[in-house]
């Protein structure tokens, strides 16, 4: 037996405090349920009682399909979920961002939690890769902050082929505004400081969705993996 089951708060589209026609995140719930991606996805063979958590991000675009889906793999039990959820991703549909009363083009992260239990197989999904300070500020299941991308100041001056990776961090006011944003080297060469101040200048340029707690827009710390 297969039993797909998705967070209700995850689902949140409407509050009092931010209308949805003017500011809106990406969520699941795109009106065809055939696209959704937890419809989409095939519970791995699995035996035995098991839980996975597998970390995800993906450029979801204006049309709501998902470009560019990857995910983390942490060991050699991670790869037939993280297959699972990249192909189920190619034909899945969201219901798109909207910022400032204009659906955008954004840069998602995302979490998918597989849990077998006896006959049963549950799927999980959550809009926010679990910073710590946010999950204990708004709970395991809120709506992360997300990132309205384009053509972005990083790359025309970030490395092409070097090899590096940067843990860029800000904060995201209720108002979907950025501010002090940070870096910190987590792979490769350090770049040098114009691509860094190029990264930083990003960010602070950027439009942002801000992340949603109960529904409501809330301040929180965003943080965005830049590399080649």
């Amino acid at each position: 037996m297969k039993a797909i089951s998705l967070f209700s708060s995850l689902l949140l589209l409407t509050t009092s405090a931010l209308s949805s026609e003017e500011m809106r995140p990406a969520s699941f719930d795109h009106e065809d349920p055939k696209r959704h991606l937890d419809k989409r996805i095939e519970f791995p063979d699995v035996k035995g009682n098991m839980s996975n958590m597998i970390h995800c991000f993906a450029q979801i675009e204006k049309s709501g399909k998902m470009q560019d889906t990857g995910c983390l793999v942490k060991d050699n039990f991670d790869p037939p979920f993280v297959t699972a959820i990249t192909k189920a991703a190619k034909k899945s549909l969201l219901t798109p961002a909207i910022i400032n009363g204009k659906k955008r083009k954004i840069y998602l992260q995302f979490r998918v939690e597989f849990i077998a239990k006896e006959d049963e197989r549950n799927i999980y999904l959550y809009l926010n890769p679990a910073n710590t300070e946010n999950v204990e500020a708004y709970g395991y299941d809120h709506i992360a902050a997300q990132r309205a991308i384009g053509k972005e100041p990083w790359q025309d001056v970030c490395p092409q082929r070097a090899q590096y990776i940067l843990i860029a961090r800000a904060f995201v006011g209720e108002d979907g505004r950025s501010s002090n944003p940070s870096l910190e080297r987590a792979g490769g060469i350090m770049p040098t400081a114009d691509c860094q101040n190029a990264i930083k200048e990003t960010l602070l340029q950027s439009s942002f969705t801000p992340a949603m707690a109960d529904g409501y827009p809330v301040p929180s710390a965003f943080v965005e993996m830049f590399g080649n």
